[in-house]
């Protein structure tokens, strides 16, 4: 559950820093 809850985590993050920088420009 916790490798789990990780890797969902990571491409969240991912996509919000993506979605962030779009945003931006």
């Amino acid at each position: 559950i916790d490798y789990t809850f990780r890797t969902a985590k990571t491409i969240y993050g991912i996509l919000g820093i993506k979605i962030w920088i779009f945003q931006k420009n």
